[in-house]
C-alpha cells in the first residue's frame, strides 16, 4: 500500500486552478468623468505565491481575470497619462465572482494611488445562492470527529438525515453523505474536490473526506448554479484543498477523546467505553532542490498525512450452553414454569404403527450418550464459551453469559498537491488523496468473544486524483482541461475467512471452505459470516473555454464520465445449517418437548441452505455539453444565461447478466401472460430505453439596486439531472449473480431430518444458469420488473434573495424552491389485489380450485389456492415487484435568512436560519418491505400514489445555526498588547469558538395494524398532539384504533401536527496559542460538544400494537426511551509554523 501511495505521489509531482474551484475578478474601468477606458493593463498578483495574471480592459471598459485560486490578492491598473492604481487587501473565496470597479485619475506614471479594498461581501455578478465556509472556520470551530465536511451543517437550506448535529464519526462517509441540500435527497448532491468528482459510483457516498488541515475552504451552493455544474438534484459542495506558498508552513497535531471525560447519557446505566486518537501533520511551501531548482513564484507543494484510531466496547448478555448441556445432559432442562423439557432421539423416528404420524424414543434420563453426538457438533463446541454469570431464570438458564467484545476502527489519509506554472500562459495542478478506513471487530455482529466466529474486517479504501491544465491563449481566451479519477475499493470478510474452518470441524468437501458455517440451534448465533467486496470507479474528462467578448464572459465546454461498479457479497457462503427443536421433540405431542441445541448435538439437520455467488459488474457512461454567458447588461445588472445537456446511459452488466420480468408478453412455454427476458437476447443491454431529453437551462440575474455594490437582488431558475447511479446502479440480476439451494427433509416433512451434519450437503448446489433458465424461470415465485420507459430524475430549482452590506456584515434574506421528479419511489408490487375485491373480506382466504394446478411449480401449482391469490393479475406468481421505479417526486420551499461577518479584528460570525417545508410522495432507499409489500402497498403502488403526498418523514420546518469565533483582545498583536513577554504567555493568544444549533423535530410516522391488510391504524378523528407532553407520553396514543378487517387505515404517511423532539445543542471550544518562536506557536484546544449537557430526546416509539379491543396494548407506544449524545470532551495539541 505504501508503494501505491508513493507511486501516486510521484505521478502528481510529474504533473491550477479549476473552474468551480476558483474565483474571478471582474469590473469596469472608467476615468473620473465616468467614461469607460479601453486598453488599461490590469495585473492581479497572489500575495502568497507571487504568481501574477494580466489582462486589459476591452472597448466596453470591462475586464475579467478567471481561474484565480482562493486566497489574498493585489490588483494594479496602468494606462498612459494616468496614475497607476493599486487595490490591496483583496480576498477571494471559492467560486466567487468579485466585482471590483476601477476609477483612473489623470497623472504621471511616477505618481501612484494605493487603495485598501474592502471585503467583497455581496455578489453583484452572480446569481448562484450559497455560503462559503472559509479556512478559519474549518480549522478553528469545535468539530467532533474532525470531519471537515460536517461543517456543511453551518449553512442555510441544509439538514442531515443522520441527525441534527455532527455526531462525530462516519464510516466511509455514509453519514456525511446523508446531508440534504435545498430539499433534495442526500444521494443527489454533487461533491466536488479541487474541481474533480468526489462521489462514488454505486451509492453516491462521498469518495474521500478531506482532512481538516488539508482544506482551504469550501462553498455549499444550493440554487441557480451555472451550466458548468451538473449531476445534482440538491446542491453542490465545492471543496478546495490547500496549496503551497512562497513561505514554508506546516502543522503537527494530536487530538484525543476518552469516555472518562464524557457525561453519561441520560438513558444509559453507565458511560460506554470509548477511546479516540487522531494525529498527523501538514507541510507546504515552494518546491526547492538545493543548488538545482528554486520554485519560488513558480512551483509549490503541499502534503497532509493523518491517522485516527478509536475503540469501543460492549458487554452483551445472552444464553450459552451449560457444562452439562455441552456433555449431552439435559436432565435439568426446564421451561419457564419449571417443567422438564423431554428430549427424544431423532434417529429413532419411524411411522406410528398404532395410528398416524411418527413416533420416536426418548433419551434415557434426558441425556444424550457421547457416542450419539455428531463429531462435527463436538468440534464446534469449543467455540461456545462457558457460563460466567448467574442466569436471570434458574429454569431456562437465560442470560447466563456476559461477553466483553471490542471494535477497533482506524483511518489513514494522505493528500499531496503540486502547483506549477510552466510559463506566463500555462499552469498545471495535480492532487492525489488516499483514504483508508479499517474496521476490525464484532460490535453489532456476533456477541461471542472468540474472534474467529465474531469479528468482521472491513477495509475501505478510496483514491481520488485530479490533474488540471489552464492555458491562456490571450488575455480574453483561456482553456481549462481537467482529468479526474474517483475509485473506491471495499473488501470485507469475516475473521474466519481463509482459516479452512469447515475442514477443521470435520465437514466433508461438499461444504465450501470459505468461512465458519452458520448454525441455528436455539442458542445465540455466531453471526452472519461474510466474504465480499464492492469496488467503484468514476473516470472524468472535462474541458472548458472561457472568453471575454465586450460585456459577455462566455464559457463553452463538455464532460465525459465513465462509471463502473463491481459487487460481490458472499453471505454465509459455507452454508446455513438449521437444527429445529422439533427433531428432538415428541412428534405426537410436540408442545413443550425438544430443544434445538440437543438436536445440534445429535447432528440432525432439519434444513439447510447453500448459496453460490458470482457477483455483478456494471458499467455506465455520461456525456455532457454546456454553454454559459455571463452578460453585464448594464453597469448594475448582470444576467447569467446558460444551457446544459446531459446524456446518461442506464447501467448495464459487463457480461449481460441482467434479467427482467415482462408482464405484458406471453410466455411461449406456458401461454400465460408474463415471462422472463434476458439482456442481449430479448432486449438490449438494459431493460430501460435511453432517455435523451435532459436539457438543463440556467437563467439567473444579479441586480445592484443602488449602484454602490451594497444592496443586490439576485434570483434565477435552473434544471439539473443527478447522477443516475445515485438511485439505481445494479439492475435485476436474478438468475445470474447467485443461486440458493435449499436442502429440505423428504416430502418437506418437519418430523424428518434433511441429512446428518457430519455428512455435509447430500448433493451439489445449483449453479447460476442465467439466460439458460428460459422464459419460465421463477414461475410460482417472486419476480422483478424494470420499467422500460423510465426517466432520469429531474430537479427544477428557483430562488430569489436580497443581499445587503452593512459595514463588515453581509445580511441576506431569500426564498428557495426545489421540485424533484422521476426520483426513486421504492419497489411496489404489480401483482396487488384490486381494491374492488376487498369487500369479500374473509372469503379472500378461502381455498378455491386452481386453474393452473400442475402447470406451476411450488405451492401455486397445488389443486387449490386462496381466492385472494386467484384474483391477482398474475395468480401464478407470488409477487411482481416493480424494480426501483422512478415515480417519486418532492417539493421543497424555504425562507432563508443569513448574517455573516468575515474575520475582522479577531471576530467572525455566521448565522443561518431556515424555515422550510418538504413534501413528497415517496423518498425510499429500501427494497420491498413494510407497507410496500404484497397487497398492503396501495398508496405506494399502482392504485393511489397521490394519497401518499404529504410532509416528508425527514422534513425539518425550522433550523437555526449560529457559529462564531472570537480572539480575546489580550496579548501581542491584539487590542491590549502592553504586557511583557512573560505575562503575554499567560494572557495572550486566547480564542473562543462556538456552534449552536436549534432545530425542530421530524413528523411522527405511526405504523401498525392487525386486520389482514393494513400497515396503518385508524385515527379517531381527534389530533394526537398533546399540549403537555413528556418522554413518557409524547403523543396521545388513545387516538389510534385497529381498522376493520380488509380496510385501509386512515392514518396518513405522517402525523401532520405531531413531531419528534427537537434539538438544542451548544458546542464550545477554547484555544490558547503560545508563541514558541517568531514563526512557530503551540496551540492547546479544549472542545466540548453539547457543553451544557442538554438532554436532547430521541425518537418516540411509533409502533401501534392493537389488542383484542382494537386499542393499543403496547406500554412503550408513544414513549421516548433514548437520547442523543450527552456532553463530550475533546482535547488537542497543535504546533503551527
Amino acid at each position: 500500500m505504501h508503494r501505491i501511495q508513493w507511486t501516486a505521489l510521484l505521478a502528481v509531482l510529474a504533473a491550477g486552478p479549476l473552474c468551480g474551484q476558483t474565483a474571478r475578478i471582474t469590473g469596469i474601468i472608467t476615468d473620473t468623468t465616468g467614461a469607460v477606458m479601453t486598453g488599461v493593463q490590469v495585473t492581479v498578483t497572489n500575495v502568497d505565491t507571487g504568481i501574477s495574471r494580466r489582462t486589459a480592459s476591452n472597448d466596453q471598459g470591462n475586464y475579467s481575470i478567471s481561474f484565480l485560486q482562493p486566497g489574498r490578492y493585489r490588483a494594479t491598473a496602468q494606462a498612459p497619462g494616468f496614475k497607476p492604481l493599486t487595490r490591496d487587501g483583496i480576498t477571494l473565496a471559492v467560486d466567487q465572482v468579485a466585482r471590483i470597479d476601477i476609477v483612473m485619475e489623470v497623472g504621471e506614471l511616477t505618481e501612484s494611488i494605493e487603495v485598501k479594498t474592502e471585503a467583497t461581501l455581496v455578489d453583484s455578478s452572480n446569481a448562484t445562492l450559497g455560503v462559503v465556509v472559509e479556512t478559519r472556520r474549518v480549522t478553528d470551530l469545535p468539530l467532533n470527529g474532525r470531519n471537515a465536511l460536517a461543517l456543511v451543517m453551518l449553512t442555510p437550506a441544509v439538514r442531515s438525515q443522520a441527525g441534527p448535529t455532527n455526531s462525530g464519526f462516519a464510516n466511509r462517509g455514509t453519514a456525511l453523505s446523508a446531508v440534504s441540500i435545498n430539499g433534495g435527497p442526500g444521494v443527489f448532491n454533487a461533491y466536488v474536490l479541487d474541481g474533480g468528482n468526489n462521489n462514488q459510483a454505486q451509492q453516491s457516498d462521498i469518495n474521500v473526506n478531506p482532512a481538516v488541515d488539508a482544506v482551504e475552504e469550501f462553498k455549499v451552493q444550493h440554487n441557480t448554479m451555472s451550466a458548468e455544474y451538473g449531476f445534482t438534484a440538491g446542491g453542490v459542495v465545492n471543496v478546495v484543498t490547500k496549496s503551497g506558498t512562497n513561505e514554508r508552513h506546516g502543522t503537527l497535531y494530536h487530538f484525543l477523546r476518552n469516555d472518562k471525560l464524557d457525561a453519561r447519557n441520560a438513558y444509559a446505566a453507565a458511560r460506554a467505553p470509548f477511546r479516540y486518537n487522531q494525529f498527523g501533520g501538514s507541510l507546504g511551501g515552494p518546491a526547492v532542490l538545493p543548488r538545482l531548482y528554486d520554485g519560488k513564484n513558480r512551483s509549490f507543494y503541499f502534503v497532509n498525512y493523518e491517522e485516527w484510531r478509536y475503540k469501543r466496547y460492549e458487554n452483551p448478555i445472552f444464553r450459552v450452553p451449560t457444562e452439562a448441556e455441552r456433555n449431552g445432559d439435559f436432565s435439568a432442562l426446564r421451561n419457564v414454569n419449571g417443567v422438564l423439557i423431554p428430549i427424544f432421539d431423532p434417529l429413532t423416528t419411524r411411522a406410528n404403527p398404532a395410528g398416524s404420524g411418527f413416533i420416536r424414543d426418548p433419551f434415557q434420563g434426558n441425556r444424550i450418550p457421547r457416542d450419539r453426538m455428531d463429531p462435527v457438533s463436538l468440534n464446534v463446541l469449543p467455540y461456545y464459551p462457558l457460563p460466567n454469570r448467574a442466569p436471570t431464570d434458574p429454569y431456562t438458564n437465560a442470560n447466563n453469559f456476559q461477553s466483553s467484545i471490542d471494535e477497533t476502527q482506524s483511518m489513514r489519509q494522505l493528500t499531496t498537491k503540486i502547483d506549477h506554472r510552466i510559463s506566463e500562459t500555462n499552469s498545471i495542478f495535480g492532487r492525489y488523496t488516499y483514504y483508508r478506513h479499517r474496521t476490525d471487530g464484532g460490535v453489532g455482529n456476533s456477541p461471542y468473544p472468540d474472534p474467529v466466529v465474531r469479528q468482521r474486517i472491513d477495509s475501505f479504501e478510496t483514491h481520488n486524483f485530479v490533474l488540471n491544465d489552464t492555458h491562456t491563449f490571450n488575455p480574453s481566451t483561456i482553456n481549462e482541461f481537467r482529468a479526474g479519477l474517483a475509485r473506491s475499493y471495499f473488501p470485507f470478510r469475516s475473521r474466519s475467512y481463509g482459516l479452512n474452518i469447515p475442514e477443521k470441524l470435520g465437514l466433508p468437501p461438499s461444504v465450501p471452505r470459505d468461512v465458519f458455517p452458520a448454525i441455528s440451534n436455539g442458542m445465540t448465533g455466531f453471526g452472519t459470516q461474510y466474504v465480499g467486496l464492492r469496488g467503484t470507479l468514476i473516470l472524468q474528462v472535462f474541458d472548458m473555454v472561457t472568453m471575454t467578448r465586450g460585456r459577455h464572459t462566455l464559457k463553452a465546454g463538455g464532460e465525459w464520465r465513465k462509471l463502473q461498479a463491481n459487487n460481490l457479497n458472499k453471505t454465509n457462503s459455507s452454508g446455513v445449517f438449521n437444527f429445529a427443536a422439533g427433531l428432538t421433540g415428541d412428534p405426537q405431542r410436540p408442545g413443550g418437548t425438544g430443544f434445538g441445541f440437543a438436536t445440534f448435538l445429535t447432528g440432525a439437520v432439519s434444513s439447510a441452505q447453500l448459496t453460490l455467488y458470482l457477483g455483478a459488474s456494471n458499467l455506465a457512461s455520461s456525456y455532457s455539453a454546456f454553454f454559459q454567458d455571463d452578460w453585464k447588461a448594464t453597469r448594475r445588472l448582470t444576467l447569467n444565461l446558460g444551457l446544459r445537456y446531459d446524456y446518461q446511459s442506464w447501467p448495464v452488466d459487463r457480461y449481460n447478466g441482467i434479467s427482467n420480468f415482462n408482464p405484458y408478453a406471453v410466455n411461449p412455454q406456458t401461454n400465460l401472460l408474463g415471462r422472463m427476458e434476458y439482456a442481449g437476447i430479448d432486449f438490449g443491454r438494459s431493460a430501460r430505453n435511453p432517455d435523451r431529453r435532459n436539457w438543463g437551462p440556467r437563467l439567473g440575474f444579479a441586480y445592484d439596486l443602488t449602484g454602490k455594490g451594497r444592496t443586490v437582488l439576485r434570483g434565477g431558475y435552473s434544471i439539473f439531472y443527478p447522477q443516475i447511479v445515485n438511485t439505481s446502479f445494479f439492475g435485476n440480476t436474478a438468475g445470474f449473480a447467485s443461486t440458493t439451494t435449499t436442502y429440505s427433509p423428504p416430502g418437506n416433512n418437519t418430523n424428518l431430518m434433511a441429512f446428518r451434519f457430519r455428512d455435509g450437503f447430500p448433493y451439489p448446489p445449483t449453479e447460476p444458469q442465467g439466460a439458460k433458465l428460459g422464459p419460465s424461470a421463477f414461475l410460482g415465485q417472486n419476480v422483478s420488473h424494470e420499467e422500460s420507459a423510465a426517466r432520469i430524475p429531474m430537479s427544477q430549482q428557483w430562488g430569489l434573495s436580497l443581499q445587503q452590506k452593512v459595514k463588515n456584515w453581509r445580511l441576506e434574506a431569500g426564498y428557495t424552491a426545489n421540485r424533484v421528479t422521476h426520483m426513486s419511489a421504492g419497489d411496489y408490487d404489480l401483482n396487488q389485489l384490486d381494491p374492488q375485491y376487498l369487500s369479500l373480506g374473509l372469503a379472500l382466504q378461502n381455498q378455491v380450485p386452481n386453474p393452473y394446478a400442475g402447470r406451476v411449480p411450488g405451492s401455486l401449482g397445488n389443486a387449490t389456492i386462496s381466492r385472494q391469490q386467484s384474483l391477482r393479475p398474475y395468480p401464478y406468481y407470488s409477487q411482481v415487484a416493480v424494480f426501483k421505479p422512478l415515480l417519486g417526486s418532492s417539493s421543497y420551499h424555504a425562507l432563508l435568512v443569513s448574517a455573516e461577518r468575515r474575520l475582522t479584528n479577531g471576530f467572525s460570525v455566521l448565522v443561518s436560519y431556515t424555515n422550510g417545508k418538504l413534501l413528497s410522495d415517496s423518498i425510499r432507499t429500501t427494497a420491498i418491505g413494510g407497507e410496500q409489500a404484497g397487497i398492503t402497498g396501495y398508496q405506494d403502488g399502482k392504485f393511489n400514489r397521490r394519497a401518499e403526498w404529504s410532509l416528508d418523514p425527514t422534513d425539518v420546518s425550522q433550523r437555526l445555526v449560529v457559529s462564531g469565533l472570537c480572539e480575546l483582545p489580550f496579548g501581542k498583536g491584539r487590542y491590549w498588547s502592553t504586557a511583557s513577554r512573560f505575562w503575554d504567555g499567560f494572557i495572550g493568544g486566547w480564542q473562543i469558538n462556538v456552534i449552536s444549533t436549534v432545530q425542530g423535530g421530524l413528523p411522527v410516522v405511526v405504523r401498525g395494524a392487525n386486520n389482514f391488510l393494513a400497515d396503518r391504524p385508524n385515527s379517531t378523528g381527534i389530533s394526537a398532539k398533546l399540549e403537555s407532553r413528556s418522554a413518557q407520553r409524547w403523543f396521545d396514543t388513545t387516538q389510534f384504533v385497529n381498522p376493520p378487517a380488509f380496510t385501509f387505515g386512515n392514518v396518513g404517511r405522517v402525523l401532520p401536527d405531531v413531531r419528534t423532539p427537537g434539538t438544542v445543542n451548544f458546542d464550545f471550544s477554547v484555544v490558547k496559542d503560545t508563541r514558541l518562536t517568531e514563526r512557530a506557536r503551540l496551540q492547546f484546544r479544549a472542545e466540548a460538544f453539547n457543553v451544557l449537557n442538554h438532554v436532547n430526546l430521541g425518537l418516540p416509539n411509533a409502533s401501534f400494537s392493537p389488542g383484542p379491543d382494537g386499542r393499543n396494548q403496547s406500554g412503550s407506544f408513544g414513549m421516548v426511551t433514548s437520547a442523543r449524545d450527552a456532553r463530550i470532551l475533546q482535547f488537542g495539541l497543535k504546533v503551527i509554523f
